[in-house]
């Protein structure tokens, strides 16, 4: 076939769609090139590839039209040269922009340059072996190079495809024996990996494959894993790009790794023998009944909540005003304390400025109804309000206070992510703990 009929077929360009590359920058790419490089060549390929297909496509189309000039003897057919021409300009400009060329074979390029610039005319079919040499050491150099975590078979199916470069193999029984044998070498997960990541051609489906290789939960997950797996799920689903989530999942996963070994390192002799959950509840129930016995049984004088007031108050009495919620977050286990008043007009005055800084939502400026200290109501005011606290921290000795069951709702996921994960706080309830004031006290 004459190369100059060619038009957008493009015969021998196969190799590059396959295995997914395309532009190349040498000056900042790496062999082995990574997943996410991968997939920016594979898509500014097959736009240049496109724009070359209808560039060849008008070419010939005009030249066919009565618009160009007639044919003349040839060698100095005007019309036969001008299409050459205009055919020749059109690969170079797309070998010259996105073949993958290699620093180290910068003579190729000018070889190019000089086959296009040829006295006697371009020389197409010269350019067209040169693109296949730069495209085939590429693709060699980005299959077969080693990693420091290459295991044996891996090691060993690089150097043979390597070798099957080097001995003039073709490019598709290389590719065929390439895929082959990491399908052979990889387990289950591995090579439904390889499929997807073969059949996909979006950047949605290629981040559903990143989800289902990294992320799939297992039964048998614990709860930190669970919470790790879905926290870069959701970092896939966003199409943040591959490399970026992989380099944090890494890190992570180093990080923490480091801290348990740090903590066991600390707590040696205490996490040997460890406590139960029935332990740890008995110490608690032990705790909050002291705190009721040293309530009730230690006579004490305390200054008046409202900071402007200089009276204090003998608890011990049969009436005090007190805040209910700070009471009841005090017995589940609180540490900021119960605050006394000696009046309800005291209490009513201080109440704004009380909410404000003790019945703080634990999410902040994040809570659903920020700045506002949780949903309005007078019912704020007699302290019947909706508000709790997380029931899997309550059980791992800690106090997650929430200003209502549905700021809590809206934001599990996230108190999960930021409280629950790190500690190995399992993630098991859907709802609060709620507010229920104790039965020797009585709501004004």
């Amino acid at each position: 076939m004459d190369p100059w009929d060619r038009g957008g077929a493009m015969e021998g360009v196969e190799l590059q769609v396959r295995p997914g590359h395309g532009a190349f920058n040498p000056g900042t790419s790496r062999y082995p090139l990574s997943l996410d490089q991968r997939a920016a060549q594979a898509m500014n390929l097959t736009q240049a590839k496109t724009q070359l297909e209808a560039k060849l496509k008008s070419i010939n189309g005009f030249y066919a039209s009565p618009h160009s000039e007639g044919h003349t003897e040839p060698p100095h057919c005007k019309r036969c040269n001008g299409k050459k021409l205009r055919i020749a300009e059109a690969y170079y400009d797309f070998y010259v922009s996105y073949a993958p060329w290699n620093s180290n074979r910068l003579d190729l390029k000018d070889e190019l340059e000089k086959k296009f610039n040829d006295p006697q005319g371009p020389q197409l079919e010269r350019m067209h072996e040169i693109f296949q040499i730069v495209l085939r050491e590429h693709v060699k150099n980005d299959l077969c190079t080693p990693q420091k975590t290459d295991d044996d078979n891996t090691y060993n199916y690089k150097q043979r495809a390597a070798d099957m470069f080097d001995r003039g193999v073709s490019s598709n029984d290389i590719l065929e024996f390439y895929v082959d044998a990491q399908f052979q070498t990889s387990d289950q997960n591995t090579a439904d990996f390889i499929t997807a990541m073969q059949e996909a051609v979006t950047p949605e489906q290629r981040a559903q494959a990143y989800t289902n290789y990294y992320c799939k939960p297992l039964p048998d997950d614990p709860p930190q894993v669970r919470n790790f797996k879905s926290k870069y799920a959701r970092m896939f689903e966003q199409l943040i790009p591959h490399d970026e989530v992989v380099d944090a999942m890494r890190k992570e996963a180093e990080e923490t790794q480091h801290s348990k070994v740090s903590a066991l390192r600390d707590n040696l002799g205490a996490l040997q023998m460890g406590h139960s959950a029935h332990l740890k509840a008995k110490a608690r129930k032990a705790e909050k009944d002291q705190r009721m016995h040293d309530r009730d049984s230690s006579p004490r004088y305390v200054s008046c909540s409202l900071e402007k007031c200089p009276l204090e108050i003998d608890i011990t009495r049969d009436e005090t005003v007190e805040c209910l919620v700070c009471d009841w977050l005090e017995n589940k286990g609180g540490r900021r304390g119960r605050f006394y008043y000696c009046s309800i007009e005291d209490a009513q005055a201080d109440f704004d400025e009380h909410e404000r800084h003790e019945h703080q939502c634990s999410m902040g400026d994040r809570c659903i109804y920020y700045p506002e200290v949780g949903p309005a109501g007078e019912s704020r005011h007699d302290g019947t309000e909706l508000c709790g606290i997380c029931y899997d921290c309550e059980d791992n000795d800690l106090t997650s206070y929430f200003c209502s069951d549905e700021c809590y709702k809206h934001n599990l996921e996230l108190h999960q992510e930021e409280v629950h994960y790190g500690r190995d706080i399992p993630n098991t309830a859907t709802h609060l703990d709620p507010f229920e004031p104790a039965k020797d006290l009585e709501i004004m």
